[in-house]
């Protein structure tokens, strides 16, 4: 007979077994990781899944440098990951904070675009600008146009905008989300150069203390749905259609952020993200991404 002290410690034993699962079951193995410099004493450690774009394939403001924000990059670096479809900028510039503040920079980057500062211009300008072609086209144009009064009441300006094709690449994908072209236009207060900015939802900024730097993020998340053309003009995976693109901006300096000059050569450091990734946080990554940045 078996008494029914032992069932009942049997009847324990195997729902301990069901909790634990297989002894031999395997934990999820961790991505591999490699280390970035982007200066002597500045890193970044990414799973091996992202990858360096060469140099000479970064896009540069070119012609749109003399009306891009007042940052002056001194290192710029490039990585691409097919899995997710992303794409990250880290840069190093120069610092045009200096006497303001974080509220100041919120109100900055939140601004319109074609405003001088906002986020979406550090977008257009230096993270996805038009291809050199199409600036170029757009000039052409420029100089054949005439002056002519916008209104009985607004000074005359001449203006121009071309509307920029997109390689089929990830990253003529998301150009094509940031903007449609270019716009030059020149008033009496002299020439200006801005995107066709796409509609976009700006988040609030948030402010994040990691590896002794301070980051003010920034996230706009775009407004229109991918659609079916744009996977397969792009050649995107079909599992993008319907979600949207999403873009962060973040600008990190050593703790305390230098915003009064305090005879500390600090350079600004700038990490630009975007992704496409459906039902997913990106919020998220783009925070893993920054704790992965290191100092010394």
């Amino acid at each position: 007979m078996v008494h029914s002290g032992s069932i009942a410690v049997a009847i324990a034993a195997l729902i301990l077994l069901v909790a634990l699962g297989p002894l031999h079951a395997q934990q999820p193995v961790a991505e591999a990781t490699q280390v970035y410099a982007l200066s002597s004493n500045i890193s970044i450690e990414l799973p091996t899944s992202w990858h360096a774009v060469k140099s000479d394939e970064i896009p540069s403001p070119g012609a749109l440098a003399p009306y891009a924000p007042p940052f002056h990059f001194s290192q710029v670096a490039t990585f691409t990951n097919e899995q997710k479809n992303s794409i990250l900028l880290l840069g190093l510039s120069d610092n045009p904070l200096l006497g303001h503040d974080s509220y100041w920079l919120d109100a900055q980057m939140h601004a319109p675009s074609g405003s001088g500062m906002s986020v979406l211009d550090l977008l257009f300008y230096f993270f996805f600008p038009p291809s050199p072609a199409c600036m170029d086209n757009a000039l052409q144009n420029y100089t054949d146009a005439t002056m002519t009064p916008t209104s009985e009441d607004a000074p005359p300006r001449l203006q121009v905008t071309y509307a920029c094709p997109h390689s089929p690449t990830l990253s003529g994908f998301y150009s094509a989300q940031v903007s449609s072209g270019v716009t030059f236009e020149q008033t009496n207060s002299g020439p200006r150069a801005y995107g066709v900015i796409r509609d976009f939802y700006l988040s609030p900024m948030e402010q994040a203390d990691i590896s002794g730097l301070t980051f003010y993020s920034f996230e706009a998340q775009r407004q229109g749905q991918i659609s079916k053309a744009a996977v397969g003009h792009y050649n995107l995976p079909e599992n993008l259609q319907g979600s949207r693109s999403d873009f962060f901006w973040a600008i990190g300096a050593q703790s305390p952020f230098p915003f009064v000059a305090d005879g500390r050569s600090t350079p600004l450091f700038h990490v630009g993200y975007a992704t496409s990734a459906p039902a997913a946080n990106n919020a998220q990554e783009f925070t893993r991404l920054l704790h992965g940045i290191r100092t010394k």
